[in-house]
């Protein structure tokens, strides 16, 4: 049964962040055949590997209310992953920001990943650096070392 903060994320990320949600369930379609978990309102797949968006096993992407892990993950693992919290705070961003969230996280998250890997380790800076991951790890109260 779904507790009422879980509602009230799904009722936000279905009207204000729409956008996201709806891209969101297309790649869940194009994933249903993964395992699939609820986690604080939202829809974890498992295991997802989309050939035409590049990433590495053990790392995710969110789109609304959906969460997307490349890596297998068993339900009994679901609360303790440090990337589905993570995803989840991107979540979190998404209820906030409605249709903003793809110019203000989105966009910079995505070439954060994928254009300054060199830049990260060049200038010793952690992926978490940039203000939309910091911001996703806090609220998803992500524990790292």
């Amino acid at each position: 049964m779904l507790k009422k903060r879980e509602i009230l994320v799904l009722i936000i990320n279905c009207t204000w962040g729409v956008i996201q949600s709806i891209v969101g369930l297309i790649v869940f379609v194009y994933f249903i055949n993964k395992p699939h978990y609820r986690y604080k309102g939202s829809i974890v797949t498992a295991n997802a590997k989309p050939g035409f968006i590049p990433i590495k096993n053990g790392y995710g992407f969110s789109l609304g209310i959906f969460i997307f892990i490349s890596a297998a993950i068993k339900k009994e693992q679901i609360f303790d992953d440090n990337t589905i919290k993570h995803e989840y705070g991107h979540c979190l961003q998404s209820l906030l920001l409605g249709p903003l969230d793809l110019f203000i996280i989105e966009i910079p998250s995505a070439v954060w990943f994928h254009f300054f890997q060199s830049w990260r380790n060049k200038h010793n800076k952690s992926y978490s650096w940039f203000y939309p991951e910091s911001w996703a790890d806090n609220w998803g109260k992500v524990e790292r070392d």
